[in-house]
């Protein structure tokens, strides 16, 4: 049954609207009732119809630069969809999916953009809120917001700011005091190690669009350790270190005490990951862990098995903490092992074979 230009007034989405235009929403809206799991929108079709939420729930994601589908928002009731391809671009830019049974109204895009014509107020609301959710989107789809709730991602973007930087500037410099957290928006960084007594910096890595980096000197509270510089003209979300440890890292760093790791079966049940380095590992290490440094592990991690559970561990809690924060950030179950290999109750041997991956194959 259609609702009457009285029914949609009670919405605040069209609470500026006047009579006559209720009247086109009410008359060229259509009933449109849907089973939980439907697929109503997908991103890169064309754009041909807005949709208002009259009773259920619907999921909006979008594909990462990698390919992976990342939730936007979970959306429902009183709430509209699609505005964004009409107003903006002639494509979806996301795909919306039903979470469950779902009656929807459905106006046409001629008629909707009949209305945005009309209704000035309409219009600016509705611009504003398509600015805001495309900055949202924008942030979202970065690596390390994709699995953070929308809340906490609302919560980012107050405290966040944009900076860019020129092809050759210094983003982050070695030994300088961690204060801020980095993501890539645009460009590439590479990040460059001085060893001591040396002068030149050495490549260790080059950081592209979607990537972080900066944690570990804030997970740690140690100076920086590398020095992260433009390639090209950059820009980057940068995250205070207060905020950081308030939104980012209690989302993505847990703990779990040797007294609750059964010493009979954790090779069973865990991957244990040492990540320090070579040397370190050698002198003496867990039983069972492979050796996998920060480092590695940052470069490497995306690759590892999903299914299986993951500890990691240096000699106290550092690197332990940074190495955990890493792997469930790229959607892993991991957690680090408080008090490291000085904590650990059960057996340590010394001696190494090099670095290895969790599937076996050795980097060495």
């Amino acid at each position: 049954m259609a609702l009457t230009a009285s029914d949609f007034r009670r919405y605040n989405y069209f609470s500026s609207l006047s009579d006559n235009s209720l009247e086109i929403l009410s008359g060229k809206s259509s009933v449109v009732n849907l089973p939980a799991g439907s697929e109503i929108l997908n991103e890169g079709d064309a754009g041909d119809s807005f949709y208002f939420i009259k009773q259920g729930q619907v999921e909006v994601t979008k594909k990462t630069k990698s390919g992976q589908e990342t939730t936007l928002s979970v959306i429902g009731s009183g709430q509209g969809f699609g505005e964004i391809a009409l107003l903006t671009c002639p494509v979806r830019s996301s795909s919306v999916r039903a979470v469950t049974d779902v009656t929807l109204f459905e106006l046409p895009k001629a008629d909707f953009e009949n209305i945005v014509l009309e209704e000035t107020a309409f219009k600016i609301a509705l611009t504003k809120q398509v600015e805001a959710y495309l900055h949202f989107n924008r942030l979202k789809v970065l690596q390390p917001f994709q699995l953070l709730e929308p809340y906490k991602m609302f919560a980012i973007m107050e405290k966040m700011t944009e900076e860019q930087y020129s092809p050759g500037e210094d983003i982050i410099v070695q030994g300088e005091k961690g204060e801020l957290y980095y993501v890539i928006i645009s460009g590439r960084v590479a990040v460059l190690k001085r060893k001591k007594g040396e002068e030149e910096y050495q490549q260790v890595a080059v950081l592209d669009a979607g990537e972080a980096f900066g944690e570990e000197a804030l997970i740690r509270d140690d100076p920086r350790n590398a020095t992260c510089r433009a390639i090209e003209k950059t820009t980057v979300a940068a995250l205070h270190k207060k905020d950081f440890d308030q939104i980012i890292k209690t989302s993505f760093l847990d703990n779990i005490f040797p007294e609750d790791v059964s010493l009979d079966t954790y090779l069973d049940e865990y991957v244990i990951i040492d990540a320090r380095v070579p040397a370190e590992y050698e002198e003496a290490h867990i039983y069972g862990a492979i050796n996998i440094p920060v480092e590695v592990l940052r470069q490497e991690c995306a690759g590892f098995d999903k299914s299986k559970k993951y500890i990691t561990y240096c000699l106290n809690d550092s690197r332990g903490m940074v190495a955990a924060f890493l792997l469930k950030n790229h959607g892993f179950h991991a957690q680090c092992l408080r008090g490291g290999v000085n904590g650990w109750e059960g057996r340590l041997v010394t001696g190494s074979d090099g670095i290895h991956f969790p599937e076996g194959k050795s980097k060495a």
